[in-house]
């Protein structure tokens, strides 16, 4: 959801960031290990209960992971290797702060199967976005793609949220994962 709104101006945000990674000559999988890094770090710091550290590297390393795409279209570096590293980075890092989330922020055994929970749907989502293309149908059905599920992660730990609140996320996802599945299921004929 925040993609459609803020796709355009984050790219135009990115240009001076872009060019630099250009002037250094870095290559785009570079970037995306880069950003996994420093999410890594992020989560870390989190487990420590180092909260400012955490949120602000968890928050540098998604944008920096948000550069290798504008930046490998920009200078036609695309691959489809590249494209499969990036999804499979994406997914470790996300998976690494709910690992965080399970190991600091839950108290009894349901919540960690929501936690559980959220993995899963978390992995459905792009599941059913990349069959989706694999169909030739874009589908970016639903609220709770990977930036919205990155912020609300650093969110609840920052803030030391309610559990309430993420049995509220649980629904989002599954919703956003089902609708995702949905869509393609009705329009694969």
């Amino acid at each position: 959801m925040l993609e459609k709104y803020f796709k355009s101006y984050s790219e135009k945000f990115a240009i001076p960031f872009i060019k630099f990674l250009k002037f250094l000559n870095i290559k785009p999988n570079t970037v995306s290990a880069g950003g996994l890094v420093i999410v890594l770090i992020g989560s870390y710091c989190f487990y420590l209960d180092n909260k400012t550290l955490g949120i602000s590297l968890i928050f540098l390393g998604s944008a920096i992971d948000g550069l290798d795409g504008p930046y490998a279209r920009t200078y036609n570096l695309t691959s489809k290797q590249g494209a499969l590293l990036d999804s499979l980075l994406d997914r470790l890092g996300e998976m690494i702060i709910w690992g965080v989330i399970v190991i600091n922020y839950t108290y009894t055994d349901f919540q960690v199967l929501v936690v559980i929970s959220v993995v899963v749907a978390s992995n459905l989502i792009p599941y059913m976005r990349a069959k989706s293309e694999s169909y030739g149908i874009e589908n970016k059905k639903g609220v709770a793609s990977r930036p919205e599920r990155v912020i609300f992660a650093v969110l609840f730990m920052f803030f030391n949220l309610d559990f309430i609140y993420f049995y509220i996320f649980s629904l989002i996802t599954w919703t956003t994962a089902v609708q995702r599945f949905l869509y393609l299921y009705k329009n694969l004929r």
